[in-house]
């Protein structure tokens, strides 16, 4: 049983769960969701609104000058069938530095089958930290949840007062595939958007849906309406993995997000940033499936789709290309090839085939802050 004095349970007016903009009721607690209460009908499957509950960016953010802080939650997993799993960290971040993170057992873990069932009940985690700060003021405190799963908030707990937190920092709003949501990364601040976050002062919103950055309606709707002094978008990798859309329905898409987001932030930095490379979709149309031999991602396409508008990387990038060129009037926009973030002779680091391991995730989010938050760089905030 604590002893720590002063408590809080979810969702609480006493700290912010930053990146989460909806709250849904579980066992113990409430689980954060990543777009918010009114997409919930419009999410079309299972697998998408899973992936919008995973806490990839997600934080419990306060301002304490406490020694000790504790929080209770249940870890909610996807079910892999007995192949590895990536484990589930909550990292601890003071005054902006990583200080430490504590691994929740994987045998405590809810997992939940591709049919939504669930294979083993979960129990609530207690995980504490001892801050090393100075009594005598207050300092920010952010615990980083689970980038590789979901997680059910239960309760808060600290030996001094605690209140949300005052952060002026920029607000950058991320949205994109697997790739942004960096289920591969070693820790939740090694993810790519947090590295480049970290090292250009902001804020980060991350939006990364594993398999779902396709230019959905209600996503491009829910940017529009988030407050942001920055936003990038990463799209263009699940259009083929999924065989999703033709070349004449993506260009028109692309626009229509774009569009979206300019109706609420008009004059807003924004970057659109292409495909990293992927051998087997360079030229190949989608969709992609995992060798049962070799565990590599490939093209399970019929190439001569692509004469009838089907979709490989090369054709993505053709689009992309011109759609930010027919928006060259807005000054505000800026094109980032993907290839930037993750050149071709780094493909050794798509493990694979597909995802970059955790040391191209952390060369990625440098790169993107050398190119954006940089002197002359499109984030950079004077």
């Amino acid at each position: 049983m604590s002893v720590l004095a002063h408590a809080t349970v979810f969702p609480s007016e006493s700290v912010e769960v930053v990146g989460a903009f909806d709250f849904v009721s579980g066992r113990y607690g409430v689980r954060p969701r990543r777009l918010p209460a009114w997409t919930r009908r419009q999410i079309p499957d299972p697998g998408f609104d899973f992936v919008v509950g995973m806490t990839s960016g997600v934080r419990v953010a306060l301002t304490t000058r406490a020694a000790v802080v504790e929080l209770d939650l249940m870890v909610v997993g996807i079910d892999t069938g007995g192949v590895w799993a990536p484990p589930a960290l909550v990292e601890l971040v003071v005054d902006g530095e990583r200080c430490e993170a504590a691994e929740v057992p994987a045998e405590r873990h809810e997992l939940i089958a591709a049919d939504g069932t669930c294979t083993q009940q979960g129990s609530v985690v207690t995980v504490r930290f001892a801050l090393p700060v100075c009594r005598i003021e207050d300092h920010a405190v952010e615990l980083w949840l689970p980038h590789t799963a979901a997680v059910e908030l239960v309760g808060l707990r600290a030996d001094a007062p605690f209140a949300p937190p005052r952060d002026a920092r920029p607000i950058w709003v991320h949205h994109g595939s697997s790739i942004s949501q960096c289920g591969e990364a070693s820790a939740p601040t090694r993810t790519w958007p947090a590295v480049a976050a970290r090292a250009g002062g902001a804020s980060v919103r991350s939006l990364g849906f594993s398999g779902n950055a396709v230019g959905d309606p209600f996503v491009a709707r829910t940017i529009r309406d988030l407050a942001a002094d920055v936003i990038s978008v990463e799209i263009g990798i699940n259009v083929v993995n999924g065989d999703l859309m033709r070349r004449r329905m993506f260009e028109t898409v692309l626009h229509g997000v774009l569009d979206t987001i300019r109706e609420g932030h008009p004059t807003t930095p924004l970057v659109v940033i292409g495909p990293i490379p992927c051998p087997s979709l360079e030229a190949a149309p989608g969709p992609t499936v995992l060798d049962a031999t070799t565990g590599q991602a490939i093209s399970a396409g019929d190439p001569r789709e692509l004469e009838r508008g089907a979709m490989s990387l090369e054709v993505v990038r053709d689009i992309w290309s011109r759609v930010l060129n027919a928006r060259s009037d807005d000054p505000q926009l800026f094109a980032l090839d993907g290839r930037t973030l993750l050149p071709e002779s780094e493909i050794g680091d798509l493990d694979d085939g597909l995802h970059p391991n955790a040391a191209a995730y952390e060369r990625m989010g440098a790169r993107f802050a050398d190119y954006a938050f940089s002197a002359g760089g499109p984030f950079r905030v004077e």
